[in-house]
């Protein structure tokens, strides 16, 4: 099985292609789930290049629930915080577009967390970028559903996985769940 290191590399060489249709009917997929319609929180991410475009389930769960957003720390943390408007994100640590660290939220049960990955399995692990950002994170808050999201490139049959590693309970590719 490859590394970790090697299989970012691999990955990331495929992420420049044009993604909008497998995007769209992801975000359309999830719009219309019934773990969606019962969330009374988004936890989501402002998506990087190489990640899916989830530009229609920011906009929605903002006029629709509430959205949280993230925000990493110097100490390895990461803290969600309520999202009021898309314009009024700024450029945070790591070139991530962020909310204002003001109202900081807690996943619960009623809620939905949108998880990042360089790659998943159907099984729901996860080859997250390598500071361990949401393992950390998922660890502290294990009773919020959890879906990871991607494009088809970033589905792998398998990933080294080690201790630390924190599984999503689902994931969403190209529109279809596992």
């Amino acid at each position: 099985m490859e590394t970790k290191q090697a299989l970012r590399t691999a990955i990331r060489a495929q992420a420049y292609r044009d993604f909008r249709d497998e995007d769209a009917k992801s975000c359309i997929s999830l719009l219309s789930s019934s773990a969606y319609a019962k969330a009374r929180c988004i936890f989501a991410f402002s998506p990087l290049g190489d990640e899916v475009d989830l530009s229609m389930v920011l906009k929605d769960a903002l006029a629709h629930k509430v959205l949280a957003l993230p925000v990493s720390d110097r100490e390895g943390s990461l803290h969600f915080y309520q999202a009021r408007s898309l314009e009024l994100l700024h450029v945070g640590r790591y070139g991530i577009s962020e909310p204002q660290a003001t109202e900081e939220l807690f996943p619960t049960k009623e809620d939905l967390l949108l998880v990042p990955a360089v790659a998943y399995t159907v099984q729901g692990q996860r080859l997250g970028r390598g500071k361990g950002y949401y393992d950390r994170y998922l660890a502290k808050h294990s009773s919020c559903p959890t879906l990871g999201i991607c494009r088809s490139h970033q589905l792998v049959r398998s990933l080294p996985v080690e201790a630390h590693d924190k599984r999503v309970d689902a994931v969403l590719c190209a529109g279809v769940f596992y």
